[in-house]
């Protein structure tokens, strides 16, 4: 088969496009098929532009691609997907979950890899609430204001019964950066949880600045926030706080030392969200496979299900609790468990969704992480 990735850049995860190709050529010689495809690739900057990412498809299917896999979300795969129709050829979409789907069902030629950050969102709502909270303030950055997590959040904590007395966007410029207005509702409402959704140095940012909201409130955060690439580089703030995840290279399985093993000789850190989802493609795809409906995969993360329905992963998340890493000073995960409410949540996930679809709503175009400045 002839293989093609569209592959993203990202100024807070630069080796994002690499990770990706790494984990899907080594899960590839993993399982004993290296060389067995011919595998092409091109950039597509933040995966942003739905006729840029439209021209490298077609290129790639006049060329002879049996498959193209893409980084980039569900708006743009709907877009491109007419090619794939009227060339009988497939679409692995690696999807991070902070987008949703416009279309509703499935398309006939898609299917998609998620990393389920919705459905994470979901998760440790639950357990906010579930810890006894019914107060909260929401805080995020400007980029992250722009994806789903931010209605995700105030949509679970009003169907569970609780109250978003505060929402706090940081600025877009960072040397505009401050949770003044953040700090200041907090301390006048001391029996306030809160609810953060950060990216990468946004994240850093939010922590490096927040000690005392930490210390003195219980915060939850959701996929991306609690990243293990970025926690390593993270000052621990001076308490625990709590996340889900969809995936840790802490994770006590056969599949995930194998991958955290590999990947890591390649370069420490090398086994991270970007390079899974890769591993994941290559699974999939493993012995020429273009049919994915009803597979089930053993991937770092557990088991890994397509559903045939809408053509989307679907898998366990985790409870987390971010701590300290007593030989840096640095932040981690530690206490990673099955979250048991994940598929209660996945139903109340889609039925996100579709009120979603049945309004006018905007997001970011950026595949979730991917920016240029």
């Amino acid at each position: 088969m002839k293989i093609a990735l569209l592959l993203p850049r990202s100024v807070i995860y630069p080796s994002m496009s690499f990770d990706m190709m790494d984990g899907f050529k080594h899960a590839l010689k993993n399982i004993g098929l290296e060389g067995h495809h011919e595998i092409i690739s091109a950039g597509i900057g933040v995966a942003a532009k739905h006729e840029e990412i439209y021209e490298r498809c077609e290129q790639f299917l006049l060329e002879g691609a049996d498959i193209i896999i893409g980084y980039i979300n569900p708006i743009s795969a709907e877009f491109i997907h007419p090619l794939f129709e009227s060339s009988g050829k497939t679409l692995l979409v690696l999807d991070s979950g902070y987008h949703f789907p416009a279309f509703q069902g499935k398309l006939s030629n898609a299917y998609f890899i998620s990393l389920q950050g919705g459905l994470c969102t979901r998760v440790i709502t639950h357990k906010a609430i579930e810890d006894g909270h019914r107060n909260f303030a929401f805080t995020c950055s400007f980029y992250d204001a722009g994806y789903r997590p931010s209605y995700i959040y105030p949509a679970a904590v009003e169907e569970k019964g609780g109250t978003i007395g505060f929402n706090h966007v940081t600025s877009l410029r960072r040397e505009d950066f401050t949770l003044a207005p953040l700090t200041e509702y907090l301390e006048q409402q001391k029996e306030t949880a809160v609810l953060a959704t950060f990216c990468g140095d946004m994240a850093d940012d939010f922590f490096r600045a927040g000690n005392n909201l930490v210390n003195n409130h219980s915060v939850y955060g959701t996929g991306f926030t609690s990243d293990e690439a970025w926690l390593s580089k993270m000052p621990y703030p001076g308490s625990e706080w709590s996340s889900s995840v969809a995936w840790s290279k802490t994770l006590k399985t056969p599949e995930n030392e194998t991958f955290v093993s590999i990947m890591n000789n390649i370069k420490e850190g090398k086994a991270n969200l970007f390079s899974l989802l890769g591993w994941e493609a290559a699974l999939f795809i493993a012995f020429e496979n273009e049919n994915f409906d009803g597979i089930t995969i053993n991937s770092p993360r557990g088991k890994v299900y397509m559903n045939p329905e809408n053509r989307f992963t679907e898998a366990s998340v985790y409870y987390a609790t971010v701590s300290k890493d007593e030989n840096t000073g640095n932040s981690l995960l530690k206490d990673v468990e099955v979250a048991s409410v994940t598929e209660s949540e996945r139903e109340s996930l889609n039925n996100n969704i579709k009120y979603i679809q049945s309004i006018e709503a905007n997001s970011w175009l950026n595949a979730y992480a991917c920016l240029e400045s």
